[in-house]
């Protein structure tokens, strides 16, 4: 007797069973993105988000101060921008990167790493540029080498997506940095250190996904990885990043720009004397500071040393001659010491840089009335 067809049939194979990855709810991302908004709105009251002034009070990265113990700009920094644009590309990265990343690594583990990220970028900039700044886009890098880290622990996974989303990441890195290293103004400093410390937190506090049964016995992915599980990666890297502030702000005590700053202090003081102190070891530390040259100077001239005044001025105009300050304090020393041609020339030059300032209209009444002191 032969088997029957459907006997001979073989056992129908066992279909592959796709389960999804825990995802978190992201509430973090929309909390930052509304603090960075505020603090916006806060700044743009105050008097504008491009006033140098402005930025100071509300905590950009100033190196001078930092160094004299302010390293809570290293934080607040990262909550600041200048200007519309600025905060509208950092805003809009720092939701599609920022929803992925929380999503992700869960809101406790996303919060530790952005905030790190943004410190260790803050920290970067301080100890190795000069330049005042502020901005997310630090932290915003960091969320960059998180996914970058997170696509590569777990290439196995994801596969080709995730080589081509490691791609694209790195891709979007790379022209961003190109961007700020061809374009001023950019704090690319920022931006290393947040991308390097960002992949580092998030290659060690990356998701470690096993499949468990519940009590009903279906299989689901579950995250063995947390911010308390993994409370020591937290604490190292807090520990490095005291340590590398300490450092860095030891070595900028005696930086050209923080011995200006407490020259600039001096003068307030009326302590000409430590202030003249302070610009010359600004300018020996820094030869090519026109600004240190320009506040010594300005000591001089507050001393009535009109010659050493002279000096120090055009030291600052050969090494920054857009200073208008140092042309109009020149044309001034030279009219106390009674040089009307040397003077003329030194406001004629400050018009040229700052034609349409109230200044200007001064300096050409001074003009005339040297003129008239000539004839």
């Amino acid at each position: 007797m032969t088997d029957s067809p459907e006997a001979a049939l073989p056992p129908p194979a066992e279909q592959p069973q796709h389960l999804s990855l825990p995802m978190a709810q992201p509430r973090v991302t929309y909390v930052l993105l509304a603090i960075n908004v505020l603090v916006f709105l806060a700044m743009t009251v105050a008097g504008g988000s491009t006033n140098t002034a402005v930025l100071i009070r509300f905590g950009a990265k100033a190196n001078a101060l930092i160094a004299q113990g302010q390293v809570w700009r290293l934080l607040t920094s990262i909550f600041l921008h200048i200007g519309p644009m600025h905060l509208f590309f950092n805003s809009y990265a720092l939701f599609v990167l920022g929803v992925e990343v929380e999503r992700v690594y869960g809101s406790a583990r996303f919060l530790a790493i952005y905030l790190l990220a943004g410190l260790y970028g803050s920290l970067v900039s301080f100890a190795l540029g000069p330049n005042l700044s502020a901005g997310a886009s630090g932290a915003i890098f960091g969320l960059l080498g998180v996914m970058v880290a997170y696509f590569r622990r777990h290439r196995e996974t994801f596969g080709e997506r995730g080589r081509q989303r490691v791609y694209s990441l790195l891709g979007v890195a790379g022209f961003n940095l190109v961007l700020g290293f061809t374009v001023p103004g950019i704090d690319n400093l920022a931006h290393l250190g947040g991308l390097a410390s960002g992949a580092i937190l998030g290659w060690l506090l990356a998701p470690q996904y096993e499949v468990q049964v519940d009590e009903r016995g279906h299989p689901h992915v579950a995250d063995r990885t947390s911010l308390r599980s993994r409370w020591w990666v937290v604490g190292v890297a807090v520990l490095l990043l005291v340590a590398g502030t300490s450092l860095a702000v030891a070595a900028q005590q005696d930086s050209a720009s923080s011995l200006i700053f407490r020259g600039q202090r001096a003068v307030e003081d009326g302590d000409l004397a430590a202030a003249e102190s302070f610009f010359r070891q600004a300018a020996t530390r820094d030869p090519d500071s026109g600004v240190a040259y320009f506040y010594l100077g300005v000591t001089h001239s507050e001393q009535e040393e009109m010659a050493e005044a002279i000096d120090a001025y055009q030291n600052a105009i050969r090494l920054e001659p857009d200073l208008a300050e140092a042309h109009w304090n020149l044309a001034l020393a030279h009219t106390a010491l009674n040089r009307p041609a040397d003077a003329i020339a030194a406001f004629e030059a400050f018009i040229a840089l700052r034609p349409d300032s109230a200044e200007a209209d001064e300096a050409r009444a001074h003009i005339a009335e040297l003129q008239e002191s000539i004839q």
